[in-house]
């Protein structure tokens, strides 16, 4: 059961849809068998790290907590939740566990079954031939017999399917940059129910038999499948990260307002945090970078540690989670409340950048010409600055714009912030299954129906977290294939002035005559400029942007002086206490007082009533 919903998460969908990748050999006799993340203590300590779900574990089952275990019956198509056997002391520490009936009703799965029953299951019930496994199914739980421990992990091992040594053998990509992939009509097969799995450039929109195949299946492992099954999204997939897209939006929004000189970079970070948590996203999808003046300029500065300035940008570059689907929102605004003149020249043009390519997007556009196009307006108007001098069409050939553009347009987004699928093409599920998860009106977040209607410039990753290998795997988040409807992607270009690239490059013979070194000097107090949006392909190809944050100078100018003006007036009023810790505190202040310094004004409100009826009650004795 989602947390924010009363509605199961489709794991029976994602199943099929993961098991409809496999090649019918590997389906034959066969299971999938993934395990989920255990409990872990911190270092030599019985405290609890923060639990956060394996991403395929939960895009297989919906589980959120610890020491799970799934298996999927590929023959049968049925599912079995493998749950911790009960601990009597648990009751103590956490509360009573769920029963089997409760987990069947919690989650879409077919049967729950503990984990000590597990090798029966195995052994009398499925007897598989061969375990498509993920996440060391073999290393399981402990259990009170050793010698049954022993033989299940034996038996598991025996039957493991090995991984491939390259992960990239799952798929092709012609020289016309279209991937293909055997399974062109979607996992689900043609309008008329057909799989077919020969490969062609053009797909069939409107049913039709499939032809003989041209060439034998390829092997897909399960990994493979499970990256290739996440990159078009379900309709509650794409909620979720719209609700999470919400929260986060908001959470800038209310930064921005609560903005001023004299904060530090961590009580931004913790005014993001609080908001999220307070709407129920306690987990971030990455580390915040909050960065003023240069280190807005570096791309994963996340000590934010610095006292904020007048007349500094800030760069805020976080997201919260919602039931493990995250979103990805970058904003770059005044600290006072007023961009410079330098300031909004650099601002404006990232996002003329941002605007070029949204209003480009499209199904069937390729990324990488968004990513040129990106470049293409940066280099324009950097030249229209005087940042930049000579030819574009040799500015753009000399890539001279990594100086000031270093990392990619942007990435798939889902469980993962960086969501696996490099050059992979691939249909959505199809109509059919979707239609029932729409049908259930109380659900609180906004449903997208999402069905089936008929050489890379950047060299580094987007800036917003560090890659996800994917266990090993060699498929990078970033699409470098055309747009298809269901896909989450952001888009974040950036122009920054960091010192030391700037340094590197105007001593490089090769581009330090495209460069204008006086007018890169009068810039460099700008920092760092990025702004980053969630946009989702829609079922007619077109796109949506599902961030609402504000980004326009003038509304982003007005929300910061407003709530300036606000905060001012209940200084003045003495309503506040101090206020996100911008006055000194004396060393007789009440140590309340020191503490509710940095809280929000709805907080300060209750605290204050609080304290009033405190000294009321003291007063009648």
């Amino acid at each position: 059961m989602l947390s924010r919903t009363s509605l199961k998460y489709p794991s029976k969908l994602h199943c099929e849809k993961v098991a409809s990748f496999l090649t019918t050999k590997a389906r034959h006799d066969a299971i999938i068998m993934v395990k989920g993340m255990e409990l872990k203590n911190r270092d030599h300590t019985d405290n609890e790290l923060e639990f956060r779900q394996e991403n395929n574990f939960f895009y297989l089952t919906g589980v959120q907590e610890a020491d799970f275990y799934f298996i999927y019956d590929l023959a049968n198509n049925r599912s079995y939740l493998i749950a911790p056997d009960p601990k009597p002391e648990t009751v103590i520490w956490k509360g009573p566990e769920l029963s089997n009936k409760q987990l069947l009703g919690k989650y879409d799965v077919h049967r729950v079954v503990r984990y000590s029953d597990l090798l029966h299951l195995l052994k009398r019930e499925l007897q598989p031939r061969q375990i498509h496994g993920l996440n060391n199914p073999e290393k399981g739980l402990q259990l009170k017999d050793k010698a049954v421990e022993q033989e299940l992990e034996r038996y598991i091992s025996e039957r493991l399917v090995p991984p491939k040594d390259n992960q990239q053998d799952a798929y092709q990509v012609d020289e016309d940059h279209s991937a293909t992939n055997p399974h062109e009509h979607g996992p689900y097969g043609d309008h008329h129910g057909h799989r077919c799995r020969h490969r062609h450039r053009h797909r069939h929109r409107h049913g039709g038999h499939c032809q003989p195949p041209k060439e034998p299946e390829k092997d897909i492992t399960l990994l493979e499948a499970l990256i290739l099954a996440r990159i078009n999204k379900t309709p509650i997939e794409i909620a979720l990260s719209r609700e999470a897209t919400r929260i986060t939006s908001d959470a800038h929004r209310l930064v921005m307002k609560s903005i001023r000189p004299g904060l530090f970079e961590y009580q931004v970070e913790a005014l993001f945090r609080y908001e999220c948590a307070r709407q129920g996203a306690r987990v971030q999808t990455y580390m915040p970078i909050v960065g003023t003046g240069v280190h807005a300029a570096y791309l994963h500065y996340t000590r934010n540690d610095t006292q904020i300035k007048d007349g500094q940008l800030i760069l805020v570059d976080a997201a919260c989670e919602a039931d493990c689907y995250g979103s990805d929102v970058t904003r770059t605004f005044p600290v006072n409340g007023q961009f410079s003149p330098l300031q909004a020249d650099i601002y404006n043009l990232v996002l003329k950048m941002q605007n070029c390519v949204i209003h480009s997007m499209a199904t069937g556009v390729d990324w990488r010409d968004m990513l040129k196009l990106s470049q293409t307006v940066a280099i324009h108007g950097l030249k229209c600055l005087g940042i930049l001098r000579g030819d574009e069409n040799e500015l753009f050939e000399s890539k001279v714009i990594k100086v000031f553009f270093p990392h990619g347009l942007g990435h798939l987004l889902g469980l993962n912030v960086h969501d696996d699928g490099l050059g992979i093409s691939i249909q959505i599920p199809a109509k059919k299954p979707t239609e029932s998860l729409m049908n259930h009106k109380e659900l609180p977040v906004q449903f997208h129906p999402v069905h089936v209607a008929t050489e890379q410039l950047g060299d580094l990753p987007p800036p917003s977290i560090r890659r996800n290998k994917a266990m090993g795997s060699s498929l990078y988040a970033t699409p470098t294939t055309r747009l298809e409807p269901g896909m989450l992607l952001t888009v974040e270009p950036g122009i920054y002035f960091n010192p030391a690239q700037i340094e590197t490059a105007l001593a490089n013979p090769l581009l330090a005559p495209y460069l204008n070194e006086a007018t890169i000097r009068r810039y460099m107090p700008v920092g760092g400029v990025r702004i980053e949006d969630v946009v989702l392909i829609l079922p007619d190809g077109s796109v949506e942007n599902i961030t609402t944050a504000p980004k326009d100078p003038w509304e982003i100018e007005q929300l910061i002086c407003t709530g300036q003006r606000e905060y001012q007036e209940l200084q003045q009023q003495g309503q506040g206490v101090t206020g996100m810790g911008l006055e000194k505190q004396s060393k007789e202040q009440d140590p309340a007082a020191e503490t509710m310094q940095d809280a929000p004004q709805g907080i300060k409100k209750r605290v204050g009533v609080f304290k009033r009826l405190l000294r009321t009650i003291r007063s009648m004795f």
